[in-house]
């Protein structure tokens, strides 16, 4: 599987401006979300596979063989330019393999809210920090109304993204350990980590070549994050911006704790 980014040239110029930036203070309030999956039984969970429509835009896939029983879910972001439809092709014979829940957000403008402010306010602002706006808000309501509606293991979720997807993942999933037990980042930008909980675990990948998101952005991240104890899988690679079948392949299985 390529997917390839239509990442336009103003996110060359957010990584270009932010690449060296220090991380923000592991005190920062960063990206909060309010949700959280429900530790006693739901009275009427979900039990149908299919697509279901959620609150804020988003949609879910509930796999093949939901029983009502809860089930890990993963949270999957698209790149720039990209449809949440895309994704569900993607990852929807992981999701029946597996038995996990597939939540798809779909972003409001052309990329996440974070990266389009970051980008209008290039040139404008020293020392730029990221501001999190509608597209923040949208998936906080859309877990919320899927955690009423279907049986989820508050000890398995995760968040996952390709691109501005996986800047996205990284900023929002470690704000968030509560909440994500697994970060998967593919080919990330410049992220912006607010807290470094150890009891997170992470995978990044990242092509040495990749001539859209520079490599060397996400091996700096890494080794921050590593010196910082988080339990970090890095998976670097020949290619372009992309994630190849290998790579896909290992992520899934590291989210399923195989």
């Amino acid at each position: 599987m390529k997917i390839i980014s239509r990442t336009s040239i103003g996110h060359l110029c957010v990584a270009a401006l932010i690449t060296f930036a220090p991380f923000a203070p592991v005190t920062a309030a960063g990206p909060a979300l309010t949700a959280s999956a429900p530790t006693t039984p739901l009275p009427t969970p979900e039990k149908r596979s299919g697509i279901l429509t959620l609150a804020g835009g988003a949609y879910a896939y509930l796999p093949k063989g939901l029983n009502g029983a809860p089930a890990p879910l993963l949270v999957v972001l698209h790149g720039a330019g990209g449809q949440a439809s895309d994704i569900l092709a993607s990852y929807r014979a992981d999701a029946d393999a597996n038995g996990f829940i597939l939540l798809l957000p779909q972003s409001k403008g052309p990329t996440w809210d974070m990266i389009v402010d970051l980008q209008s306010r290039l040139g404008v602002e020293m020392n730029v920090q990221p501001r999190y706006g509608r597209d923040l808000k949208a998936l906080d309501q859309s877990m919320a109304d899927l955690f009423a509606r279907v049986a989820v293991d508050p000890a398995r979720l995760g968040i996952m993204g390709f691109s501005d997807g996986a800047t996205y993942a990284v900023s929002v999933g470690t704000a968030n350990p509560q909440l994500f037990h697994t970060v998967i980042a593919y080919s990330p930008g410049p992220a912006f980590p607010t807290r470094f909980d150890v009891t997170q675990r992470i995978f990044i990948s990242h092509a040495e070549e990749d001539p859209v998101l520079p490599y060397s952005t996400t091996r700096g991240m890494v080794a921050k994050m590593r010196v910082k104890k988080m339990p970090v899988m890095f998976e670097s690679f020949k290619g372009g911006h992309e994630v190849p079948k290998d790579i896909h392949a290992k992520a899934v299985a590291y989210f399923m704790g195989k």
